[in-house]
């Protein structure tokens, strides 16, 4: 399984949970890694220069991915870099609104909604016509676990339309080399200290030792989805599952 060489944008990777899993990942994997982030400035130069301390290759960029012209921003420093840009991960998405139905805020969740799909629609025409041009591309979107919703009947509803957004396109990109999936787990925690996210990505005693699911498996997922053993497979929900 293997990424050499190629240009990811992993958005959303200056946290402590599945984006900055994913950066380490798919640098570990041999990709060059663009590190994006919101206002986490200094976290997102740490995972850089993680990387590179390993040997890879790493660059941090800022941006609000729910905005059109921070998504261009993003693309167009990563080009500038590299050249061009063969893996878009997509993580940020909704808020947490966890109003049933009845009692739903309208405001909150369309927001919810925005945020979900602006990620998409926003990066989609910037790295699309590239990777079609080149025969390769993968995107992928960290969604939700169907059908074992949240709670949160907003969140539940977003989460769903960027899983379809998603899926919609699969059949066009495959056409042209491009494969399109979707990582879906359910509750993921957080990883608090960053040495043990290194420490799972390099599949140490905190590796070994897990009893649920974390940012890591997710990451290892992306990670094969975005590898040659990949290539074949679009369209699909990856799921992960959450012991209470």
């Amino acid at each position: 399984m293997t990424c050499k060489d190629k240009v990811a944008i992993v958005t959303g990777a200056a946290g402590k949970g599945m984006g900055r899993s994913i950066a380490l990942t798919l640098a570990r994997e041999g990709a060059k890694v663009v590190v994006n982030y919101r206002t986490s400035e200094q976290s997102a130069q740490r995972v850089a220069e993680h990387i590179k301390s390993r040997g890879g290759d790493a660059m941090t960029t800022q941006g609000d991915v729910f905005r059109a012209d921070d998504c261009r921003r993003l693309v167009d420093a990563a080009i500038e870099r590299y050249g061009n840009v063969d893996i878009c991960v997509i993580g940020p998405g909704a808020g947490w609104h966890p109003e049933p139905a009845a009692k739903i805020d309208g405001v909150a969740a369309l927001e919810d909604a925005h945020n979900e799909l602006a990620p998409i629609y926003h990066l989609m025409p910037l790295v699309l016509p590239s990777m079609y041009g080149r025969k390769y591309g993968r995107l992928i979107g960290l969604s939700l676990n169907r059908p074992f919703d949240s709670p949160a009947y907003a969140y539940n509803v977003a989460k769903a339309a960027r899983t379809y957004a998603l899926l919609q396109a699969r059949d066009q990109a495959f056409q042209h080399g491009v494969t399109v999936n979707i990582i879906a787990p359910g509750p993921v925690s957080a990883i608090e200290q960053f040495s043990q996210a290194v420490e799972l990505c390099d599949h140490g005693s905190a590796w070994v030792d897990r009893n649920n699911t974390t940012p890591q498996d997710i990451a290892e997922g992306v990670g094969f989805l975005c590898s040659e053993a990949g290539s074949f497979i679009s369209g699909c929900e990856v799921p992960y599952r959450w012991q209470p």
